[in-house]
Order: structure tokens, then sequence, then C-alpha cells
């Protein structure tokens, strides 16, 4: 009853917007049905006139009867598979969105103990199994139902005996072959299952093949694919077996059939109980009858095997993120201020990363963050963007608790430059926009200007439209950040944080990137995570951290004159060689 519901429920909601061509669907199918039913009496009615010697006029019009009503039926055909196919692809199209924008609003731990290509067979690969579920598969069955209940009247019509004995080998043969299914099915779902754990290893490996050819690791990796091929092959072998002794059963199962109407057709017309043309009739109907019962099994089948993949995307679907909505009030515009008050937090390890951090930075204050690798910095810019959710304590922007902010409105006003710019392999437009069209060439190429950089993007190939590849490739990792500041200042947020973001410069870019971090944090509330004591000098107060707690923190020019001050000592020693 609950996989039922699990269907009917997917059907209701991706088939509803279409319920017109829905219902247009299920119209043609059924007058395909008629068609099928009437063209084999206007075929009997000719072989019997002919036998008795009628007017030749009469059978032309039976002849062109037979033709335009089979031409129809073809017509008909057609335009059911352009509907039904446009049907499936826009229900599994809109799902695969729905799949998409729930997986990204997922919080980053889900993703953390997901793999990528796992993600993606449960959004390619399970919504391409449910296609057919989609298309037409409950109109279809319905029609094929209706299809054989009808040859089977008609068979009683003709005559008692024959529809009875044909009723018989209808209920035998849904029997056998539901019983070959039972035992097709669950090899189909393992098939699936191999599969998925492929393309989620091959998917980490192939978003990893830096690091691995780096460490000598491609040989492992190959053994390990080898591994995974060697548990897909026995499975798609009996998979394949499963299929093949199911259409082997099947070709055996109707061949009974068709001697049945043979048999008991002969031994009628012999009795002159009926006419050639309607042995010709149970034997044409009887083919019909197989059409049905194999199109019934087969979406039965697809069913099943649509089952294992409508569970996996509705227990993706059902998933909750661990970052709840927001439904408070929106965040003003302008420089925004930051409280922090005993925050803790920790990864799903346990391993505490925050410990009891408190500060205070006023709106338009520029924050500079230091400490070692692992002390917790990008930790707590990802908790001021709510990628996690602080365990104690409480994080508040100019007023409002964080977690109360709506998501989308938090995201577009405190604006998260990462060390890792992330590019696709599009034009530089794109990549600025996040391909949203309702931005303007000349409001990007307004920010552009405003930030000193419209000469860098005149100097490449074909400005806004150079293609990049999707690792940034042609741009220097400095250029790529560049990137990412103008996509930021396109937002206009009124907190930036900047995550180590001039850790990469070359010289090329380094006056660049520091013209455009002065113009970023111009009228913003900034914290910056950096290295660099070029980019800690533009900060008004700084944050040492050490193991996740607060070592020091104050106004970087007192505690820059402070002999006794961490911040001092850093100086004195050389930022980059103590905190690295």
């Amino acid at each position: 009853m609950k996989k039922s519901n699990g269907y009917l429920s997917l059907l209701g909601k991706y088939l509803k917007p279409q319920w017109r061509q829905v219902l247009l669907l299920a119209i043609l199918f059924f007058f395909g049905i008629g068609l099928q039913l009437v063209i084999p009496q206007i075929l009997k009615f000719f072989i019997d006139y002919a036998r008795e010697g009628r007017a030749l006029e009469t059978l032309l019009k039976a002849g062109g009867l037979f033709m335009a009503l089979s031409f129809l039926q073809q017509l008909v055909e057609v335009v059911v598979t352009y509907f039904s196919q446009n049907i499936g692809w826009k229900s599994t199209n809109a799902l695969r969105e729905d799949l998409v924008s729930h997986c990204l609003g997922l919080n980053m731990g889900f993703h953390k103990n997901h793999l990528t290509g796992e993600l993606i067979e449960r959004i390619d690969g399970d919504v391409t199994a449910m296609f057919n579920f989609f298309s037409n598969l409950l109109v279809e069955l319905l029609s094929h139902i209706f299809l054989m209940l009808g040859v089977l009247i008609l068979l009683y019509r003709e005559n008692g005996y024959i529809g009875l004995v044909m009723t018989f080998f209808v209920v035998f043969a849904v029997f056998v072959l539901k019983k070959l299914q039972r035992m097709a099915v669950p090899r189909h779902i393992e098939l699936r299952e191999k599969k998925t754990n492929y393309y989620a290893f091959l998917g980490e490996a192939l978003g990893n093949i830096e690091d691995i050819r780096a460490n000598g690791g491609v040989v492992k990796i190959n053994n390990k694919l080898k591994g995974l091929f060697r548990e897909w092959v026995p499975a798609n072998v009996k998979a394949s077996i499963a299929s093949m002794s199911m259409y082997t059963s099947k070709v055996f199962i109707f061949a009974i059939g068709n001697a049945l109407a043979f048999g008991i057709g002969g031994i009628l017309w012999s009795k002159g109980i009926i006419t050639v043309g309607t042995v010709y009739l149970i034997f044409h109907y009887t083919e019909m009858l197989s059409a049905p019962l194999r199109e019934i099994q087969r979406q039965l089948t697809d069913l099943q095997k649509s089952g294992a993949s409508i569970e996996r995307v509705e227990n993706l679907l059902k998933t909750q993120s661990a970052i709840v909505e927001g439904m408070g009030s929106e965040l003003p515009k302008g420089a925004l201020a930051l409280e922090i008050n005993k925050i803790h937090f920790s990864y799903e390890d346990g391993v505490v990363v925050v410990d009891d951090l408190s500060l205070k930075l006023e709106a338009g204050k520029v924050l500079g963050v230091l400490g070692r690798t692992g002390s917790g910095k990008t930790t707590l810019a990802r908790l001021l963007t709510r990628f996690y959710d602080i365990s104690q304590g409480e994080i508040c922007i100019s007023g409002h608790r964080i977690n109360s902010i709506p998501m989308k409105n938090l995201r577009n006003q405190v604006a998260y430059v990462t060390q890792e710019v992330q590019l696709f392999n599009a034009t530089v437009r794109d990549n600025l926009t996040f391909f949203n069209t309702n931005i303007t060439d000349e409001r990007i190429w307004n920010a552009l200007d405003d930030m000193g950089l419209k000469q860098w993007i005149d100097s490449l190939p074909q400005g806004l439209d150079t293609i990049l590849a999707s690792d940034g490739g042609g741009l220097s990792a400095g250029e790529a950040q560049l990137l990412a500041f103008v996509r930021v200042f396109l937002k206009d947020p009124g907190m930036v944080i900047l995550d180590e973001a001039s850790s990469k410069l070359d010289p090329i870019t380094e006056n660049l990137m520091e013209g455009a971090i002065d113009k970023l944090l111009e009228g913003r509330t900034g914290m910056i995570i950096a290295h660099r004591l070029q980019t800690v000098e533009r900060a008004d107060e700084i944050l040492i951290l050490e193991e996740g707690k607060m070592k020091e923190y104050g106004d970087r020019v007192a505690l820059m004159e402070d002999e006794e001050s961490q911040l001092n000592k850093l100086l004195q020693t050389g930022i980059k060689e103590v905190l690295a």
C-alpha cells in the first residue's frame, strides 16, 4: 500500500500540470483499441464474402475501409508516441529539477556523507528508469487490459467454447508470466545497485584526478574499478539470463495460444459451425491477446523496476536538511553588524572545532581572522553562512538571530568567497551571473569598471563571451578569484567573507586583487581569513584562533603596538611562517 501511494503521489504531482495532454493520450489509446478490434472484423467479412462470390464492388469497399482504418490506426500510434514521449520528458525533467534543487538545499553534512557519483545516479539514472512510468505506464496498462477484455468478449460473441478456452489460456499465461517476473525483477534491482556503486566511485575518482595522479594512485584506482566491474558482471549476467528466460517462456506460451486457436478453429470449421473468416478472426484475435499480455507483463516489470528507483528518489526527496529554513524578517540593506556570543560547534566526528567564541563587529568594520590550519577559521565562515548550524550559543547579524533569517536572504546579504572558486564550462558572463539572464551586460560592465577590472576582461580573447573550462582553464588562480569578487559585487551584499582569497596571487594580478578587495569592502562589513600581511593591514579588528578558541581579539592598531600581543609577535616572526 505504501508503494502504491508513492507511485500515485509522484504521478499526481508531475502529471497534474499536463492533465490535458494525459486526458488526450487516454482518449487516443482507447480510440486505438476500438480500431484494433474493428479492423479484423472487416477482414473476416472480406474473406467470407470473397468465398461466397459476392459483388466486386462490395469487396472493394471493404478493402478501402480496411486500408483507411489501418492508416488511421498508424496515425493514432504516431500521435500517441509523440504525446507519451512529451509527457514523459516534461515529467522526468521536472522531477530532475526538483531533485537538483533539493540536493543543493541540503546541508554540507549530507554532501560529505554522499558521493557525487551516487547523487548523479539518483538524479539521472533513477529518474531515467522512471521515464516509462511517467510517459504512459498507467494509461497503457489500462488500455491493454481493456483491449484484452474486448478481444475475449468478441471471441465469446463468435463462439462461447472459443471464448472459454481463450479465457483459460489468458489466466494460465498471466500466472506463468507473473511467476517469471518475480524471479527476474530482483536480478534487475541488484544490477541497478551495482551500477550505482560503480558510478559513485567513478565520479569520486574523476573529481580527484589531479591528486590521484600526483600520489601515484592510478593503478590502485583501476584495481578498485576492476573490483566493482567484477561485482557488476555477474549481476548483469543474472539479469540477462532472467530476461532471456522470460523472453523464451513468452514465445513458448504464445505458441501454445496460436496452436489452440488453429486447433479450435479447424475443429469448428470442419463441423461447419464457423466460417473460414471466423477461423482467421480467432487466430488474429489470439495474436492480439499476446500483445496486451506481453505489454502488461512488461509494464508490471517496469513498474517494479521503477519501484526501486521511486523508493530511492522518494527517500532523497524526504531527506530533510539539518539546516532549518529561517522564518523571521529579512536583513536590512547596507553594512551589517555581527555579534557572536559563546558559540560551540563540532562536526559529526564530535571533535570540537569552535569553542566558546564571542565577539562584536560593528557595521562597516573589517575583521581579520588569523590562525594555523585547523584552528577553525574556515568553519567560522561556514557558520556565518549557515552551511552548518552552531550547537550552542548565538550568532546575530544586525540584531537578527541567524537561524531566523530566511536562507535566500542570508546568502544574498552575506557573501562568501571560498578558497577554491567554482567555475563552469561556460562564458565569462554566465560564470559571473551564475546563468542569471536578468543581469544585463550594462550592469556587469559597470561592476567591472567600479572594481577596476574592465581592462582585464577586455584583454580576454572574446571578453564576456570567452568560454572558460570547468576548472578555470586559461585563468590563473588569482584571476578566478577576481571573477568571484565580481559575482559578489553584482549581489551587493552587506557582509563579505573572504576565505584566504589572496592566498594564490600571482604577481600580474596582485595589484588588481588589492584594488578589487578595497572596492568590494567599501561600505560593507568584511571578514578576511588571511595569511598575507598586506591583507591583514586593511582589517579594523583582529581575531586570532587556536584550536577553535579565541587566543586574541581586539583593535588591529592597538594590538600591533602592544609588544606583548600575539599579533605583534606574528608580525615580527612572519605571518606566513608562523601560521602555515
